[in-house]
């Protein structure tokens, strides 16, 4: 549950700032000229609203602002968005897995003896054989 709590953490806090860069229409009616660029072209290509659509064009061609260079901006943060949304959850990943040993292996534990193969020597310098756990039923 945690990894998913954490994950719905990160989304939501990415998708608030987010909409926090947009603006209103109360904003454009009383300082639109202190309403920051990114925000303008947020809600320009967001808003469904004509008439702040409209304002907001208007603040955009006085700032000599290709209202079309909008879209390639917004495009733009929701792809950086997405991909901090994406190094945070692998870094989750990574930092779980780290310290719940899930890096897969198979189990893979390392051979403490001097035959593990039939070709190598044990101690003594003899060669292993059959002796080796690789020839033995069942391996090591």
């Amino acid at each position: 549950m945690g990894k998913t709590v954490t994950r719905g953490f990160a989304v939501a806090a990415v998708s608030l700032s987010l909409a926090a860069c947009s603006t209103t229409t109360k904003e454009m009616d009383t300082q639109p000229q202190k309403v920051g660029k990114a925000a303008l072209c947020r809600s320009y290509v967001q808003s469904q609203d004509e008439g702040l659509r409209y304002k907001i064009h208007v603040e955009l061609a006085r700032r000599a602002v290709d209202p079309a260079s909008c879209f390639q901006m917004v495009q733009q943060q929701n792809q950086a968005a997405a991909a901090l949304v994406a190094v945070a959850v692998v870094g989750g990943a990574v930092a779980y897995c780290a310290n719940h040993d899930c890096g897969g292996g198979g189990g893979y534990r390392p051979y403490r003896g001097n035959c593990q193969y039939d070709w190598q020597y044990d101690a003594a310098g003899n060669r292993c054989g059959r002796r080796s756990a690789w020839s033995r039923p069942g391996g090591y």
